[in-house]
């Protein structure tokens, strides 16, 4: 009887143990569940107002038009979307029309692996409703903030300067004939001519009449504060907020931007965000911009021909006079005018001049192949394909379709963008 008893005593202390085992896998288990959820972005909504079949997010460093991007279907005036994402990250939200070129306006959303609400509002994309997220969190602070401080003072400038407009007392008498003829002009060559002598007027403080310049200076003044403010926030909170707003800077604003501070910038969110994308990609538009200016040597790069060969472009334009040509075949302002460079070629290629394109283009280069042999431009084109090279990048052009860089037979950079008629100029007084 006792050995029964026993055995009993024994089996029952083993049915409690395996019981509360059972507990506490079951628990392990759940947790772990949970923890799995949580690191799942669950984003959702609704859009308001509008039959759109979409929306559409873009990072920062995207085109909208030409990268690979996240297209999410509205059926009934709702969406959802569930990633996993490696790192937490700001995006552009768009309509769907806007891939079809219908719509530029857009609003900026953080996502991170967590739930994260939308209630769009298409004609009022800054009062969209935003649930969820420490991050659009912090960006919505930021924004109330901002607009407490800065909002009424920004409205009085607007304000005055449609008041003069309207009044056509805003632009210098010298602008305003620059600027009919751009309104009257159907040639792409006129065009690019005329839009260098409105540069030229802006940077010699020719375009404006006096009461627009006042205007100008108070808002220069009224524009230091608010970055002053938003550099004060980045040095107070280094989060992806601070980084998304500081990388705006950086490829919308680069003439503004002071490369030290911009170093100190960098320092301080790489270290706070170790291993983020974001890093090797500031880093690399820092550099661009400080090294990419006139008198500075051009920055050396290779890129592949049509047929696969790896040219060297120091290889190409070593003691020459050169135009390096960044362009697409998307976009139509770089092509009007590569084609005002044919007869500048034509006229000193024999002399010590030399042009060197490069398309940027994305995941085929069919469509460049049909552009070249329809245009049978006559020098040497490379291709940057996917962006695989960096090359618009080291140039700090990320935030356009291309650019233009002189360059002298020493290799230093003599204009950005010029006209055929610089060219042109610069080419006579040294090329004999």
């Amino acid at each position: 009887m006792l050995a029964l008893y026993e055995g009993g005593i024994k089996n029952q202390k083993k049915m409690k143990f395996i019981t509360n085992l059972t507990l506490i896998l079951m628990i392990v288990f759940l947790f772990s569940a949970l923890s799995v959820k949580a690191q799942l972005l669950e984003l959702s909504g609704k859009v308001g107002g509008t039959d759109t079949e979409s929306i559409i997010l873009v990072k920062l460093n995207q085109s909208l038009l030409v990268d690979p991007i996240i297209q999410i279907p509205v059926h009934n005036g709702k969406f959802t979307h569930k990633a996993k994402l490696e790192h937490p990250e700001a995006f552009k939200l768009y309509l769907g029309e806007a891939i079809k070129g219908g719509s530029s306006r857009f609003m900026l959303l953080f996502l991170e692996n967590e739930k994260i609400e939308l209630n769009i509002y298409p004609e009022a994309f800054d009062k969209t409703y935003v649930e969820g997220g420490t991050l659009n969190a912090a960006y919505k602070a930021y924004n109330t903030e901002y607009d407490l401080k800065f909002h009424s003072q920004m409205q009085v400038f607007m304000d005055s300067i449609k008041s003069i407009y309207d009044t056509n007392n805003y632009y210098s008498d010298q602008m305003k004939v620059v600027l009919a003829a751009l309104e009257n002009s159907n040639s792409q060559v006129e065009k690019a001519v005329l839009y260098k002598k409105k540069e030229d007027l802006e940077e010699k403080d020719l375009d404006l009449t006096p009461k627009a310049k006042k205007l100008k200076d108070k808002s220069i003044q009224f524009s230091q504060k608010t970055k002053n403010y938003q550099q004060d926030y980045i040095a107070e909170n280094p989060t992806l907020v601070s980084y998304a707003l500081f990388m705006d800077d950086l490829i919308y604003k680069k003439e503004t931007v002071d490369i030290n501070l911009a170093r100190h910038n960098y320092n301080k969110l790489s270290q706070a965000h170790p291993n983020h994308p974001y890093n090797a990609y500031v880093l690399g538009l820092i550099d661009a911009i400080d090294a990419v200016k006139i008198g500075k040597k051009f920055t050396d790069f290779t890129a592949p021909n049509l047929n696969g060969n790896t040219i060297k472009l120091s290889d190409k334009i070593n003691g020459q006079v050169a135009l390096l040509d960044l362009w697409a075949t998307w976009c139509s302002p770089c092509i009007e005018k590569s084609r005002t460079m044919l007869p500048v070629y034509k006229e000193f290629k024999d002399r010590g001049f030399t042009i060197v394109g490069v398309a940027g283009e994305f995941n085929t280069t069919n469509r460049l192949v049909r552009f070249l042999e329809k245009e049978q431009w006559p020098w040497l084109n490379l291709v940057e394909l996917d962006r695989e090279n960096n090359i618009w990048q080291k140039y700090g052009v990320d935030g356009g379709g291309g650019a233009m860089f002189l360059i002298d037979e020493n290799g230093k950079i003599l204009a950005k963008n010029p006209t055929a008629e610089e060219v042109t100029t610069v080419l006579k007084t040294r090329l004999k």
